[in-house]
Parts: C-alpha cells; structure tokens; sequence
C-alpha cells in the first residue's frame, strides 16, 4: 500500500491526513497541468487555460476560443496519471484519472502477499463548469464534479461542487484577485463507512510587473481547509523569447521536499507544449508533461494574458 500513501503525500498537507493517511479524494488537490504544476499549483487567478476549471471556474470567461490539454504524470511506485481538460469562452471540462499500478495483496497472516493475487486501485474524476462576466471587471463560475475511488473491492464515490469568482483591479499593470470555495457535498461513502470531502477555499492574486524590459507574472494561492490550516502556492512565470516561457514555483503541499518547482511551455503556433518537475526529497522527482491546442489562434499567446470580457 505504500504507493497510495505516496500519492497522499503530494496532496495532503501535513497534518491533513484522515483515513488510511488521507481523507478521500486527495487527487483533487493534484495539479491539473504542467503549467500549473511549474507555478507551485497556483493558479486561482490564473487565466485563459482550459486547466482553470480545476482551479477557479470563474477563469473560463478569460479563454479566447477553444482549447484542449493533454497532460501525462509519472510519480513514484510506478503511479501513473493522465488528466484531459477542454474548454472554450465561459465552459470547460475535464477528466481524470490516477491510477495506483499494481500492488500485491497482503493480510495479517501473510504480510508477503504469497500466493495472494495483485490488485490495481485508481481513482476517476470527471468535471463540468461554466463562468460568466457580470461586469468588465468580474466574473463568477460554478462546476460540478463526480469523483470515485476504488482499492482493493473497496468503492467510494461523490458528488462535489465548485464555486468561484475572479476580479480584475487593474489591466495595466495586471492585478487580479480570485477566490474559489472547492468540493463541497454531501459525504462520500466507502461502502458502509462515510467520509468527508476535502473542503477547500482558495484565495488567488496575480500580479504582473516588469524586469529590465521583461514581463513577469507572480501567482500566489492561500488554501484553508474545513479545520483551518493553511497551505501556500506560489509561481512566478517570464517569457525568455516569443516561444519559450520560464517557470518557477513553491508548493506548500510538498512534506517530502523544499517545495520548489520548476518547468517551462513551449508553443509553436496552436500547438503547446509544457513540462515540469517537482523533486520530493528521497522519493524521488515528479515530472509531468503536457500538451496543448488552441483552436481560435496560430500566433504566440501572451503568457497568462488580460483577462476578456464579454461585451
């Protein structure tokens, strides 16, 4: 079981952990793409990416034109996860799924597993979203999402619901603000036993300045959980030329390691391309890669751009 209570560990923050190491559904809190996951996770103000949805629906009605992401992320103990996000002006959706690898089965009397067969847990998560403006400055979203867990004949399953909104202070220079209210629902159900959800709310800030000529945007995220503690994010992001962007971050969810993250995009007209890595101490490094459409545009897109307003 020690796979599952790795990934936990990139998720839940120290002294989070309920049932088993954590409390359900702690894959939520697993960032939705490379991009975010260079950044440290924060992206609760974040803009046009179809991955906003797992962070702050309200992000949706900063997307231009449709636009898919494809990410793929290799952890540690052969865990595997692959998350699939398209979204377009004011909609998004996604899908999710972290699978465990194969681990031997083993009781009380057997702790080899000898002679016992293997199992293979994953969990699914499946989501849907909106986000409209109510005014040039503000705008508002919601989505909905079914998540469902399964190790070892084992089942959990529960529906959960986001709530955010987004506010533009200043357009030049860039300030904006967010704050996203995540999973709330009734209890999850293990069987006969009942979980709670891993209730969130997400203060997001957004900042974007210049450096010796060079555009910069810093991102921070302040996360509070149901018992009230804390969790920092943070990221900053620069573009070193009209196709390659530079990234760095700080993930306060990371008890195995420093924290710090790092990674890059890379795009070539609709086409995008982004990694990160994120070292967790003697266990290793986190590397995700993903792979991005834009269906509106062929030029570069700005890194994290104003926010659109619907007229």
């Amino acid at each position: 079981m020690r796979a599952l209570a790795l990934v936990f560990l990139l998720a839940a923050p120290a002294g989070a952990r309920g049932y088993g190491g954590a409390r359900p559904f702690e894959m939520l809190f697993l960032d939705a793409g490379a991009a975010q996951g260079a950044l440290g996770g924060a992206f609760g103000a974040g803009a046009d990416d179809p991955n906003i949805l797992a962070y702050n629906p309200a992000g949706l009605v900063t997307l231009e034109a449709p636009r898919a992401a494809l990410m793929h992320t290799v952890h540690f103990q052969d865990v595997t996860r692959e998350h699939l996000a398209l979204a377009g002006p004011g909609w998004g959706t996604s899908l999710d799924y972290l699978k465990y690898g194969t681990l031997q089965r083993r009781t009380l009397s057997n702790p080899d597993g000898t002679g016992l067969d293997a199992f293979a847990p994953y969990a699914l998560s499946a989501a849907a979203g909106f986000g409209v403006p109510l005014t040039d400055a503000l705008s508002v979203g919601a989505a909905l999402r079914h998540t469902r867990e399964s190790i070892d004949g084992s089942v959990g399953s529960a529906f959960s619901a986001d709530a955010g909104a987004q506010f533009v202070l200043s357009d030049d220079p860039l300030v904006r603000v967010g704050f996203t209210l995540q999973n709330a629902g009734p209890k999850a159900r293990f069987g006969s036993a009942k979980e709670d959800l891993p209730l969130n709310a997400r203060w997001g800030g957004a900042v974007g300045f210049g450096v010796l000529g060079r555009p910069v945007v810093l991102l921070a995220d302040v996360n509070h959980d149901e018992t009230g503690r804390m969790v920092i994010q943070g990221g900053a992001t620069t573009p070193f030329n009209d196709r390659l962007a530079l990234r760095l971050g700080y993930n306060g969810r990371n008890d195995a390691g420093l924290g710090i993250t790092g990674g890059f995009g890379i795009e070539w007209g609709p086409l995008s391309v982004d990694y990160a890595l994120a070292p967790y101490g003697p266990l290793g490094m986190i590397h995700q890669l993903s792979l991005g459409w834009n269906f509106g545009r062929t030029e570069v897109r700005p890194v994290l751009p104003q926010p659109r307003t619907r007229k």
